[in-house]
């Protein structure tokens, strides 16, 4: 009898995870139209406010593996023109006038750059494009969002809330792997940019020094991009998700509020709780989509 009872959980258990996923026409649309989604299963998550501690539950949801490319959000905002929804445009246009100097001027519209993360993008900008891919795959079954604060770092962290930092396959929970080469897009600061003033430690700007060759750089790691990497670089979490970490914050469910840091954040700055606040689109916060099953 126990054996029966275990074979019928273990029945249901399989059902309730393919209950979760995507048709194969879901699947195809969402790679056209954003990218490849990966399973964040179902758990706990602890926050601590304070001496208390209180554990969210989390139902299983699929989470983007990469931040939103350029090229999704220029789709999004070709389909809006083509839709005569000129409102919705100019809410969601990227805001160039907001970009770094040493962003290429054609990051966000040349080829070349196509993979590379969207930013300078507003929060209604970012919503609407959820809502856009919930009109066009959805079909009344998923809804595509920005995932809540606690969703954005139960996911950075592997489904296990002890994981500090997003963990790769490598040296984690370290910032360069055996060799030295980092693991993440972030602003590396060394011993030469650290002096004293008036008996105060003070950090100079790193050297800029743009890579436009990685693999000649392979004796001195130590370079900083200053722009961010494209969205599949460095190596992915063990969920499967790609720069949770560093490139650039990505925005929650809560207004005014992006996580993980940035490609000009140094180490410190791209723990999974390192908090980057924001009033508006900024070069260094894009943002990543969640999918959920509403029935």
């Amino acid at each position: 009898m126990r054996k029966l009872t275990l074979t019928i959980l273990l029945v249901a258990a399989v059902a309730a995870t393919w209950a979760q996923k995507p048709d194969r026409k879901t699947v195809k649309m969402e790679k056209q139209l954003v990218g490849s989604f990966v399973e964040v299963p179902a758990g706990h998550y602890s926050i601590i406010i304070g001496k208390d501690t209180t554990w969210v539950t989390f139902a299983a949801f699929r989470m983007l593996a990469t931040e939103v490319s350029n090229a999704s959000y220029n789709l999004f905002l070709d389909d809006l023109k083509a839709q005569g929804r000129m409102a919705d445009y100019e809410k969601a246009k990227i805001d160039t006038t907001r970009a770094m100097p040493d962003l290429p001027p054609v990051y966000y519209t040349h080829p070349a750059y196509a993979q590379s993360p969207v930013s300078c993008v507003s929060y209604e900008g970012a919503m609407l494009f959820c809502q856009w891919l919930t009109e066009k795959i959805g079909g009344g079954i998923w809804e595509y969002t920005l995932p809540l604060e606690e969703q954005w770092k139960y996911a950075a962290r592997d489904a296990n809330p002890l994981h500090h930092f997003s963990t790769y396959s490598m040296d984690s929970p370290y910032l360069t792997n055996y060799n030295g080469w980092p693991l993440y897009t972030y602003l590396r600061v060394g011993d030469e940019c650290i002096t004293r003033k008036d008996g105060q430690l003070v950090v100079l700007e790193p050297e800029r020094r743009i890579v436009r060759n990685p693999i000649a750089e392979k004796d001195n790691p130590l370079y900083n991009h200053w722009h961010p990497t494209h969205v599949f670089s460095n190596h992915p979490n063990n969920l499967g998700l790609f720069n949770m970490c560093g490139n650039v914050a990505e925005m929650v469910a809560e207004r005014g509020i992006a996580y993980g840091g940035s490609y000009l954040d140094p180490g410190y700055d791209i723990r999974i709780d390192s908090e980057k606040p924001y009033d508006g689109p900024s070069p260094l916060i894009g943002f990543r989509v969640i999918a959920v099953r509403n029935r």
